[in-house]
């Protein structure tokens, strides 16, 4: 398709201002479709002479425009950021559009600008909605696999350190008490009970993690005092100049961060490992990096590593996760979290 030059530069100043779009072929195409489609909805309004009026936000939810703002949702694409590509055509195309369509007197000019704008702005209300339903459902999600990860946990570490615990003191008293290995049953008994009391322990800190006043940063090195005290082989470093994100950000960051320090405790015990956050002017970028066995990416159950529930967060999030790992290589985990306020 031939994109007209006056569109095709518009279409360019869009891109450079949103790179992202601009670097994503399915996204790019989309935003090509969808302008073209916005300019030839204009071109219809006018010639019908029903650019009289450009109230458009309560007409209907186009199917087509729910789709965009469904794909747009799955990219993480926040509808502001289409909103301001909006203007931005809607500002560089209207002297082109009115030379188009040839308007000449002031209320040509004026029904242009409306057909214009109607063009425009059709798309915006389905295109809301629909990210309103996906970033619903993944918070939904999000949420039930966080229940589903805390069941399993209780099921699997807690429940059953406490039944083997437990199976230890029965054996326990059916030895002679004169038995040698009678304290070493208790021992060991203890030892797993022990264990179970610190898994219990993990997760009500984790469900109780709060960044609060504090920077994602200092939140966290607070929550690591806490969660693996006397842990000289986890370091935390900051680079940048560190500041606050939006609390809401804050916090489902933290909590993913904390979710690869643990599941580094469960798969990795004893390796070292570092985090570091890289601030800059539009991002901050937490990077989990262990020396431990490392797995393969897909042979390992991401509902076992809890790696769906931190995709899920970090989509909420706006952000990008990156989990890489190979069998004796270690395993990095990379959040890369936009500071802006949406």
């Amino acid at each position: 398709m031939t994109i007209p030059a006056p569109l095709a530069a518009v279409l360019a100043d869009i891109g450079a201002r949103f790179p992202e779009l601009a670097d994503d072929p399915v996204l790019a195409q989309s935003l090509v479709d969808n302008v073209t489609s916005m300019i030839a909805d204009a071109h219809e309004r006018y010639a019908s002479g029903d650019g009289a009026g450009s109230v458009v936000s309560d007409r209907y939810l186009d199917p087509a425009h729910l789709a965009t703002g469904a794909l747009h949702a799955e990219h993480a694409q926040h509808p502001a950021g289409a909103m301001l590509a909006a203007e931005m055509l809607f500002d560089a195309y209207l002297p082109v559009f009115v030379d188009e369509v040839g308007a000449r007197s002031a209320d040509e000019v004026l029904r242009a600008t409306r057909a214009l704008h109607a063009g425009v702005w059709s798309r915006f209300p389905a295109g809301a909605i629909a990210y309103t339903e996906a970033l619903r459902q993944r918070v939904t999600s999000t949420n039930l696999d966080s229940r589903e990860q805390i069941a399993r946990d209780l099921h699997d570490r807690v429940a059953h350190g406490v039944l083997a615990g437990l199976q230890r003191l029965d054996l326990v008293l059916l030895t002679d008490p004169d038995d040698a290995e009678r304290t070493a049953q208790l021992e060991s008994a203890g030892r797993l009970l022990r264990g179970a009391l610190t898994d219990v322990q993990d997760l009500a800190l984790s469900l109780h993690a709060r960044v609060g006043e504090d920077r994602l940063d200092d939140a966290l090195r607070r929550h690591v005092d806490d969660l693996f005290p006397g842990d000289d082989r986890l370091v935390i470093t900051t680079t940048g100049v560190a500041g606050v994100l939006p609390n809401w950000k804050a916090e489902e960051a933290l909590t993913i961060l904390l979710e690869a320090l643990t599941n580094r405790r469960k798969h990795a015990p004893g390796s070292t490992a570092t985090v570091e956050f890289a601030w800059s002017p539009a991002t901050v970028v937490a990077t989990v990096r262990d020396d431990g066995p490392g797995f393969t990416p897909g042979a390992v159950s991401e509902g076992r590593l809890g790696q769906r529930t931190m995709r899920e967060r970090a989509g909420v999030l706006g952000a990008r996760l990156d989990v890489e790992s190979a069998p004796g290589s270690g395993t990095t985990v990379r959040l890369t979290v936009p500071r802006g306020a949406l």
